[in-house]
């Protein structure tokens, strides 16, 4: 609803359409946009450890993801015990040891690995 207002006030018949106040002014709303896209999924990746976290979904989801050296998908599936999450890279590489999903739990990889542009890998996180 906030993203709505602000597009509606800034639709180009009153106010400028690439000049929203609320964004910096002038070329900060792509970056405002990302900030919408990190608050709906949740998502943030800990390069130093390996972690990457996204809000636990309630209902079947697939969202984007990026980080400086990768970018993909992660969709998942949630049930009464938890949820399946696949996790897909479509550029760059990305090295994880965890996920976690937000407000249900998170689970530790098998061993460290460094997915590649192609790979998917599907995880179970349980609830907690």
């Amino acid at each position: 609803r906030v993203i709505q207002a602000i597009r509606d006030r800034y639709d180009g018949e009153k106010r400028n359409p690439f000049d929203e106040a609320e964004c910096g002014h002038h070329y900060a709303r792509a970056m405002a946009s990302w900030g919408a896209v990190l608050a709906l999924t949740g998502f943030q990746y800990v390069a130093a450890t390996g972690q990457l976290a996204f809000a636990a979904a309630e209902q079947p989801a697939r969202w984007f993801w990026s980080n400086g050296a990768a970018w993909g998908a992660c969709a998942q599936q949630p049930d009464a015990a938890g949820n399946t999450v696949e996790l897909t890279v479509l550029y760059g590489a990305i090295a994880l040891t965890r996920l976690k999903l937000t407000g249900l739990g998170a689970t530790d990889l098998p061993t460290a690995r460094t997915m590649r542009q192609g790979e998917t890998l599907t995880l179970r996180v349980p609830r907690d």
